[in-house]
């Protein structure tokens, strides 16, 4: 692609493909993130640092177009695309629009956020559009921000990385299949229709890192320890399970490669433990069983291997021969017995979301909120700013049984954490 042109047409990689089928009438798995910041929002500035990212970002102002075998993205115009906030987060959007893309960038009171579609990028290209935004936002309201701040320059036009297919780019063809994973025990809680159930636990780092380190774990996997537990502590039915519970965690693909993709570039690892292994679970016999396995599934061999499997399939030549309107029920699916069944929830972490320091300064916190999946009822992100690492479980139903067994665990580990049980606190 010639980067002095901006593309007319983009072209679904392999993770957009599968959402995009994946979708029904009312869910198409929306993704959040925003900040809140330490001064009112000014809508028509807003409007204006989106005017001036628009030409630098084409892949986050598209709206999806059908042909017969294969699904496009067409880049569109950013008007319309800032609004105040609605009555609830990650509302689904009309994917084949022909006159808003598939971007919401919402507003209230001291909170901005950007919403899309998870075909659109995964965290880690939302997060760099979405802290553009905000040193634009800052910007032209006087902030001066230094040269070498690790932003995008706005001035030049898309680069052709930040647009590339690279789970195309990478791959190397890989014999043999994915291999099946089984089914996990499910949570099932009643689905409330128009309705996200946000709930927001803040912890100090200078807690939770010496807790994770102490117990020789990463951040991610003490997390997915606590989560997992949770939903032991918390379901009765599910001791004597003779399905496992487990969770799906996201693998950035980037620290592999040297990818500067902005779309999705991510895969999964589903890990969890037999609630029957043992009559009775403590949290230290979680930690025990759990320790080491997501590093030892996600090494950059396996996670290479996996990629090539995941594309060979995906890239299967009676597969690419079959019209799109079939297509669509085979992906989905597949992704009910592949996607969702071998899982009982999700956690994600995308780590520190760093800014410059003159921005930081600024800023009051941070969110990453997911819209939820097809069956599952709830889905946890964790993202860390310079003080605390926040952590968010949303939903489509108004249980909160894992989420108190989650906190009131992490309180018995000696860990401050700050609970906004209906958030959005007014701010």
């Amino acid at each position: 692609m010639n980067r002095e042109k901006r593309p007319s047409f983009l072209p679904l990689n392999m993770a957009a493909n599968t959402f995009l089928c994946m979708r029904t009438r009312k869910w198409n798995y929306v993704i959040r993130m925003g900040y809140l910041l330490k001064e009112e929002i000014d809508p028509e500035r807003l409007r204006r640092a989106v005017e001036t990212m628009h030409p630098r970002f084409p892949s986050f102002f598209v709206g999806a177009r059908r042909g017969f075998f294969s699904y496009d993205l067409e880049c569109m115009g950013c008007a319309g695309v800032v609004q105040e906030e609605g009555e609830y987060f990650c509302r689904s959007f009309d994917l084949f629009s022909r006159t808003a893309p598939m971007i919401r960038i919402v507003y209230s009171h001291r909170r901005f956020a950007v919403e899309i579609p998870h075909l659109v990028a995964d965290g880690k290209g939302l997060s760099v559009f979405t802290r553009s935004l905000l040193a634009r936002y800052l910007e032209l309201g006087g902030l001066e921000i230094p040269a070498n701040s690790g932003l995008p320059n706005l001035s030049e036009p898309p680069r052709a990385e930040e647009l590339s297919d690279d789970y195309r780019k990478f791959y190397t063809q890989t014999p043999g299949k994915i291999p099946k994973d089984g089914a996990a025990w499910q949570y099932r809680r009643p689905y409330v229709e128009n309705y996200l159930k946000v709930v927001h636990g803040m912890i100090p780092l200078e807690d939770i890192l010496p807790a994770a380190r102490s117990r020789g774990l990463s951040v991610t996997e003490y997390l997915m320890c606590a989560y997992l537990y949770a939903f032991y502590r918390a379901n009765p039915g599910a001791r004597g399970s003779r399905r496992p519970i487990k969770l799906r965690i996201p693998v950035d693909m980037r620290q592999f490669f040297p990818s500067e993709t902005l779309q999705n570039f991510t895969l999964y690892r589903n890990l969890g433990f037999d609630p029957r292994a043992k009559r009775e679970w403590d949290f230290e016999g979680m930690v025990e069983a759990m320790r080491g396995r997501l590093r030892a599934s996600a090494t950059p061999e396996a996670m290479r291997e996996l990629l090539g499997q995941t594309v060979t399939l995906s890239g299967n030549p009676i597969l690419r021969a079959i019209p799109t309107a079939v297509k669509r029920w085979f992906f989905k699916l597949g992704y009910i017995l592949t996607g969702e069944r071998p899982m009982t929830g999700v956690l994600s972490n995308l780590g520190r979301a760093e800014l410059p320091p003159c921005v930081a300064e600024r800023v009051e916190s941070v969110e990453f909120i997911m819209g939820g999946s097809v069956f599952k009822r709830l889905c946890a992100f964790a993202l860390s700013d310079h003080r605390r690492l926040h952590l968010y479980l949303s939903g489509a139903c108004r249980s909160t049984d894992v989420q108190r067994a989650l906190f009131a665990l992490l309180e018995q580990e000696g860990l401050r954490v700050t609970v906004e049980w209906d958030y959005p606190t007014q701010a």
